[in-house]
């Protein structure tokens, strides 16, 4: 019986030592490093001439790049190379992007145009690609691993 009382008495001070922390519980925690909110400007938006060099200063040397789990690239250098012939070669639409504790995530829909040969006049029909593009960062605030998952078409609302 004593000790059914005692723990009735603590009941009052538990519901409220709850209650108290529900907020906390419920809040987001922190924001992500800066350097990842910086490089976010950087990768984020579609590269241009004029912002490639930014976009390259992010990536570590080592850098890994995957599209569909097969490996395309496995330095900076060839990397850079594959995207630097994109450079005012694509149609870009930037859906969304969350940035993490080590990682940005870039939602998009792309189409590329790099393989087509340089003719104002040629006609094309666009294939777009709906792509989530993960960008992981070391210990160094470089970018060591690029993994693209991609599939063809547009982002569909939910039923």
């Amino acid at each position: 019986m004593l000790r059914t009382l005692t723990s009735a008495a603590f009941l009052p001070v538990a519901i409220c030592s709850l209650a108290l922390a529900a907020p906390v519980l419920a809040s987001p925690g922190p924001p992500p490093p800066g350097y990842i909110v910086e490089a976010a400007k950087h990768l984020v938006p579609t590269q241009t001439a004029a912002t490639f060099d930014g976009y390259a200063d992010e990536l570590a040397g080592d850098v890994t790049v995957w599209v569909d789990g097969e490996k395309i690239a496995s330095n900076k250098a060839d990397w850079l190379v594959m995207e630097r012939r994109r450079v005012g070669k694509v149609d870009r639409r930037v859906l969304g992007y969350a940035v993490g504790y080590n990682t940005i995530l870039v939602f998009d829909q792309f189409d590329d145009r790099s393989a087509l040969p340089d003719n104002p006049d040629i006609i094309f029909d666009s294939r777009f690609l709906t792509r989530a593009v993960q960008y992981r960062f070391g210990p160094d605030h470089m970018i060591h691993v690029i993994r693209v998952s991609q599939t063809e078409g547009v982002l569909q609302k939910p039923f």
